[in-house]
């Protein structure tokens, strides 16, 4: 028994080489619309078209700019006082660990 093998498809079913470019145009300027319509505003409060204004999504996109700004600072904050905890806990740890002399003081 064989397998049975799949047919090419018919030269007159095939796109031609001007239909393919037309589309791959087209797509290229429905996605660079919506990158500059949709998803620059939403993400990053960029709007150069001033209609992600008009659908609300450039207030999104300042909200979360602004919280991402304020995470990183929180991060930053919290790293400091990690870094100020480790270090008075290293002071600590030397000041008990050195040596002291009997009945000196």
């Amino acid at each position: 028994m064989t397998t049975p093998t799949p047919q090419s498809p018919v030269q007159a079913e095939l796109p031609s080489a001007r239909a393919l470019v037309r589309s791959t145009a087209i797509a290229l300027a429905v996605a660079v619309t919506l990158l500059l319509t949709v998803v620059l505003p939403a993400e990053y409060g960029i709007d150069p078209t001033r209609v992600g204004r008009v659908l609300g999504l450039t207030q999104m996109g300042e909200i979360k700019v602004r919280l991402a700004r304020e995470a990183a600072e929180d991060a930053a904050a919290d790293a400091a006082a990690i870094e100020a905890a480790e270090a008075e806990a290293a002071r600590a740890a030397a000041d008990s660990a050195a040596p002291t002399v009997p009945g000196a003081q």
